[in-house]
């Protein structure tokens, strides 16, 4: 028993040590996030895929979209938001954990429906927190961030607030999307 859990913790260790992240100039990060909040009488769900490109150590661009969905006492909200987003990584010695600042702005399209009707309004949003990327394997992280969100549909009110997200990334080196292009 006693080898068993002394190969299990050295295959764990083993896989941990060779896990690297990968945020270097030229590499690619693709995946995403999700948000789920049930409250009583008040749902909501959003997706929030991305894919980025590393134009300088640890630091990343991209473009994400939202696609988000909330019943808020009987009004239904459907949102597609699209936009750009920055991110920096920091660089822990040893570490398969890298913190990150992340900050993104959207626009788009929002409708409501309720007992009056649809009404289409645009929608601006931004966010901005702080986060970590946990790297399963060298090309995998598993991410939280958290922060300040604000929302601002047309002729509503805004709304501000904290925001949790939680996702994955999956990192592509450089010389790995060459090849893959046929390079």
């Amino acid at each position: 028993m006693m080898k068993k859990i002394a190969l299990g913790v050295t295959a764990l260790l083993a896989m941990v040590s060779i896990a690297n992240a990968q945020t270097d100039k030229g590499d690619w990060m693709v995946g995403g996030s999700m948000t789920i909040n049930t409250t009583s009488g008040n749902s909501e769900f959003s997706l929030t895929p991305s894919a980025g490109y590393f134009f300088a150590k640890n630091f990343a661009a991209g473009a994400l979209v939202t696609l988000k969905f909330q019943n808020i006492e009987g009004t239904k909200y459907s949102t597609v938001e699209v936009g750009p987003f920055a991110r920096y990584y920091f660089d822990l010695k040893n570490s398969n954990f890298k913190p990150f600042l992340h900050a993104d702005f959207n626009f788009g399209n929002s409708t409501v429906k309720n007992d009056f009707g649809k009404v289409n309004s645009t929608v601006t949003s931004f966010f901005i927190g702080a986060g970590g990327a946990f790297f399963i394997n060298p090309n995998v992280a598993l991410e939280a961030v958290a922060g300040y969100n604000r929302s601002k549909i047309e002729n509503l009110p805004p709304d501000n607030g904290f925001l949790f997200r939680i996702g994955f990334q999956v990192h592509l080196l450089g010389h790995e999307v060459a090849r893959l292009k046929g390079n």
